[in-house]
C-alpha cells in the first residue's frame, strides 16, 4: 500500500454556537480586512441579519451584492467583482447559502486573476477526462481573504472549491485552490433561523450526500470514514427537529457541525456519482443541490452496492440502524432505506419530474456528467449509458 495523506483545509478559525455571529468583526480584523465586500443571499437583504452585519462592521463594509443567481452564473460573478474593484475591497465576506459562498470565492478568484469577461473563466476552470485525468490551473499571486457565514448546510464554507455556471452552455464548471478556502468560518444558529424549512432540509440532504459518498468513495480512508460517520449521526438525529423548529439552536448547531464533519470526505477522498450527476442536473434545471442529492443518492448507492458492501454497513450504523444480525447485503439495503426514509421524513422531492426537470434534456446532462471531476471517486466504473439509465430511473 502506497503512502497517503490527510489534508486539513487551511482555515484559520471556525467559530460556532449561539452568539458566534458577534465575532464577525474580530474575524475580519484577524484576516487583515479593512474594506469588506459582502456577498449576501437575496433573501437576507434589508433584513435583521444584514442590519446586524452593518452594526458589527460599520464603515468597513464598502459594498453589498445580493443579486447572485442560483448556481453562480459567470455574469453574477463579473457583476459582483466589478463592485468590489470599484470600491477597492481587500476582503470578501459571504453570508448565506452555497450560492453566495461560491460567488464570494469566485469573486476572490476574479480579483486576483483579472477575470473581467466571461471567456476569462476558461483559463481557470478544472478540466476532467474520465476516468482520472485532471487539469487544475494554478492561481498565481495572493487572493483576497474570505470570511464565510453560512445559513444552510451545503458545506461550501469549508472548502477551496467553487462551482460557476457557464451562462451560454448551462454546464457547471469547477474552480479549486487552497487559496480560495475561506480563512474564517462563523457557524451561528441565529443566522440560520430565517432559512425556510424546505431549504434547510434539502441542504441537509446535501450534507448527508457529502458524508455518504465520502465513506463510499473509491479512495476512502479511516479518517474520512470516521468523520463521515460522525456527520451522519449528527445530521440524522438533528435534521428533522431543526427543520420543524428553526429556533432550536442546539439542533441547528449540531447540523452545522455535522456539515463541517461531512466535508472532509470531499476534500480528501472525493465524493462520487451522486455529486457528479447532481452538479449538472442542478445547473440545467435550476434545482438546488440538496434536491439533486435526495433524488440521486439512493439510486447511486444501489448502483455501487456490490462494490461498497462493507462500507454501506458503516453508513447504516451511523444512521441508527442496528446491523448486528444483518448480512452485508441486508445491511447495505438498510443503509439505502435509511437515506430514502430520511428524504421522505424531510419532505424533499425525490424525482426529477417532481423537481421541475424535463426528460428531453437528460442525454445532454449525461454528456456533461462524464466531464465532471466528482465522477472519478465513484467505486464502480461508469459509462455515459450508465448515467443516462440512472437519470431515467430518477425521472
Amino acid at each position: 500500500m502506497s503512502p497517503r495523506s490527510f489534508l486539513v483545509p487551511p482555515v484559520d478559525t471556525v467559530t460556532y454556537g449561539p452568539g458566534a455571529f458577534d465575532e464577525v468583526s474580530n474575524r475580519i480584523a484577524q484576516i487583515g480586512g479593512v474594506r469588506v465586500m459582502v456577498i449576501l443571499s437575496g433573501s437576507l437583504a434589508g433584513g435583521p441579519v444584514e442590519k446586524a452585519l452593518h452594526e458589527r462592521l460599520g464603515s468597513r463594509v464598502v459594498g453589498v451584492y445580493s443579486r447572485t443567481r442560483q448556481h453562480v452564473p459567470r455574469s453574477s460573478v463579473l457583476e459582483a467583482a466589478r463592485i468590489a474593484r470599484d470600491n477597492r475591497a481587500d476582503c470578501v465576506m459571504s453570508v448565506g447559502g452555497g450560492t453566495p459562498i461560491d460567488c464570494a470565492k469566485a469573486v476572490a478568484l476574479a480579483l486576483s486573476a483579472e477575470i473581467r469577461q466571461p471567456e476569462d473563466f476558461e483559463r481557470h476552470r478544472v478540466r476532467f477526462t474520465y476516468p482520472s485525468t485532471y487539469e487544475v490551473p494554478s492561481i498565481d499571486g495572493d487572493v483576497v481573504p474570505h470570511v464565510a457565514v453560512p445559513t444552510t448546510l451545503s458545506g461550501g464554507e469549508h472548502t477551496g472549491l467553487c462551482g460557476v455556471t457557464n451562462d451560454a452552455t448551462r454546464s457547471k464548471d469547477a474552480y479549486t485552490s487552497s487559496k480560495l478556502q475561506p480563512r474564517a468560518v462563523v457557524l451561528d444558529p441565529w443566522v440560520t433561523a430565517g432559512t425556510p424549512g424546505w431549504l434547510w432540509a434539502a441542504s441537509g440532504m446535501r450534507a448527508v450526500d457529502h458524508a455518504v459518498e465520502g465513506i463510499l468513495s473509491a479512495r476512502h480512508m479511516p479518517m474520512t470514514d470516521a468523520l463521515g460517520s460522525g456527520a451522519l449521526r449528527l445530521l440524522t438525529e438533528n435534521l428533522p427537529g431543526s427543520t420543524a423548529d428553526p429556533h432550536d439552536q442546539h439542533a441547528r448547531t449540531q447540523c452545522l457541525l455535522g456539515t463541517w464533519l461531512s466535508i472532509f470526505g470531499l476534500t480528501n477522498v472525493g465524493v462520487g456519482l451522486s455529486h457528479g450527476i447532481g452538479h449538472q442536473l442542478a445547473a440545467e434545471f435550476d434545482m438546488i443541490h440538496g434536491v439533486t442529492s435526495a433524488i440521486m443518492l439512493p439510486l447511486v448507492m444501489e448502483f455501487t452496492k456490490v462494490q461498497t458492501l462493507p462500507r454501506l454497513r458503516v453508513v447504516a450504523e451511523a444512521m441508527g440502524v442496528d446491523t448486528r444480525e444483518l448480512t452485508d447485503s441486508a445491511a447495505a439495503d438498510a443503509a439505502i432505506s435509511a437515506v430514502r426514509d430520511l428524504v421522505a421524513l424531510l419532505g424533499v422531492p425525490n424525482r426529477i419530474s417532481a423537481a421541475g426537470g424535463t426528460r428531453d434534456e437528460l442525454p445532454k446532462i449525461a454528456d456533461h456528467v462524464m466531464g465532471d471531476a466528482a465522477v472519478a471517486a465513484c467505486p464502480r466504473r461508469v459509462t455515459r449509458d450508465d448515467v443516462l439509465e440512472l437519470l431515467h430511473a430518477a425521472w
